[in-house]
């Protein structure tokens, strides 16, 4: 909501295991890209409890700096998993077919790819406007 500043204060009376995940989103939200990819990056190594969302706002922090490649391959590959935090998955596959519209010619049949990927899994989960394609709609 536009209060870093009062974030940031907040940031260090908070528990370590809070502040270890919300010091990214703070990183983020302060356009300080390194710092937050650096600390996805940690977490993403850390543990997987929450990967997909770790993974989710990496790959936004590779597209802010103007790496939409590194964004999809740090996204892609965990949205092929099997186990994903159902409701986080909507927003990943939205953010992964909109990094695929910036980056290349080849967005239909990779957005394509990723839906049927995901659909035979959480049909239920994922709508078809979350893979962006207006032929579905």
């Amino acid at each position: 909501m536009g209060l870093l500043p009062s974030a940031e204060s907040l940031l260090a009376s908070l528990p370590t295991e809070i502040q270890l995940e919300a010091s990214p989103v703070l990183a983020l939200a302060n356009e300080d890209y390194s710092s937050a990819t650096e600390k996805y990056s940690s977490l993403l190594d850390s543990s997987s409890h929450h990967s997909l969302l770790h993974s989710t706002n990496l790959a936004l922090t590779h597209l802010y700096s103007a790496n939409a490649q590194t964004a999809i391959a740090v996204l892609e590959p965990k949205l092929r998993e099997p186990r994903n935090a159902v409701g986080v998955l909507p927003h990943a596959a939205y953010n992964l077919c909109t990094i695929y519209e910036i980056r290349d010619d080849k967005a239909r049949s990779r957005k394509e790819g990723i839906m049927e990927s995901i659909v035979g899994r959480y049909g239920d989960v994922c709508g078809k406007a979350h893979f962006k394609l207006d032929s579905l709609r």
